[in-house]
């Protein structure tokens, strides 16, 4: 099903009327999986609305290794502050699919914020969410045992999907296990380690794409 802009967030409770204007605004560009939209460090003049597929942000860190700061799906946006006098990206971000976007450009992105209300209040909220996205990965990181780093990723992620879908214990991942672990600031190896010995404790069981936590009493135990 085609992603229709006024389900995308940034454009919550837009008219049609002004919809048609931000859809003359917008330009489509599809990439490859393991393209850059853009790096670290370089100039920046537009922002991307994902249409289809998945994009992550990351940073490389002194040590070399890639920490994911954020996957975006369709209806995300790697939307900035439209405030800052010189644009620059702190972060790289590559098709982890292949994608379609949508890109705006610097200026039509700061003229929509600054004169539409209703642009501007969900873009504030998408700060919010990011601001605490990010203050979460902050906690999940400084916890020194990857082990407690990788419980926690799985109990927020089903925790999210038990507050966007109902309950269950089955959750969809969309993440390999290479990119759970540049998540979570660990190696793919050690990840895979750790999930076997959860399903050998009977605390997770792993299928195709699915983790099924069979005791989140005894995954939250571990965190204590």
């Amino acid at each position: 099903m085609a992603l229709k802009l006024k389900d995308i967030p940034l454009f919550h409770g837009l008219s049609e009327s002004e919809l048609a204007v931000v859809r003359l605004c917008l330009k489509e560009k599809t990439f490859q999986k393991g393209e850059l939209l853009f790096n670290e460090g370089k100039s920046c003049e537009r922002v991307f609305i994902v249409q289809q597929g998945r994009v992550k942000l990351y940073r490389i860190a002194s040590s070399g290794r890639e920490q994911i700061l954020e996957t975006l799906g369709p209806g995300d946006t790697c939307a900035c502050n439209p405030g800052a006098q010189v644009w620059c990206c702190t972060t790289t971000a590559e098709a982890v699919t292949p994608c379609k976007v949508w890109f705006l450009s610097r200026e039509d992105y700061v003229k929509m914020v600054q004169t539409n209300s209703k642009v501007s209040q969900a873009l504030n909220r998408l700060f919010a969410d990011r601001l605490k996205a990010f203050s979460s990965l902050i906690e999940e990181v400084s916890l020194k045992d990857v082990k407690k780093r990788l419980i926690k990723f799985l109990l927020e992620m089903h925790a999210e999907r038990k507050r966007k879908y109902g309950q269950g214990d089955a959750m969809f991942i969309p993440f390999t296990r290479e990119e759970i672990a540049q998540r979570i600031g660990s190696a793919r190896e050690t990840v895979v380690r750790y999930l076997m010995q959860l399903k050998r404790c009977k605390l997770i069981d792993l299928k195709p794409h699915q983790i099924i936590i069979c005791d989140q009493h005894g995954l939250e135990k571990l965190l204590q």
